[in-house]
């Protein structure tokens, strides 16, 4: 049996997930990382991305935005602006905020701080679109 720790996913209205996990899987700013049990403590950055959760060798998959996660020796915890489950993502809705902020974004027409929303905006829905095809 593989070993299990304590993980969570909060969001600001609330636990989204959680439970003993046997491995997850997210988008840190520096690349793609995995977690499991007895990890080494670790305070990250994550990206908006697929999130895996694996438990009794099954595999869940989560929509996250942009926040972070804290590895201890009690917990593993994730606190985002938003979470999803791949079931509930609205795929159409996806891809039509993504044309919709790429095609601001090329027009040239946004300020500074607007094409930094902009960008961030495309990467969510880019993440959204990924996560959705998960079931």
């Amino acid at each position: 049996m593989q070993k299990t720790f304590k993980f969570e996913v909060v969001t600001p209205t609330g636990i989204f997930y959680e439970g003993d996990v046997s491995y997850i899987k997210f988008e840190a700013e520096n690349g793609e990382m995995g977690i499991l049990a007895d990890h080494a403590p670790v305070l990250v950055a994550t990206k908006p991305c697929t999130l895996t959760i694996e438990k009794d060798k099954k595999q869940k998959y989560a929509f996250i935005s942009e926040g972070f996660i804290e590895v201890t020796p009690q917990k593993v915890s994730i606190v985002t602006d938003l979470a999803d489950w791949s079931s509930d993502i609205d795929e159409e809705a996806a891809i039509k905020a993504k044309r919709i902020a790429e095609e601001e974004l090329e027009s040239g027409a946004a300020d500074a701080s607007r094409k930094t929303e902009l960008k961030v905006s495309i990467e969510r829905a880019s993440a959204r679109i990924k996560t959705s095809g998960l079931r």
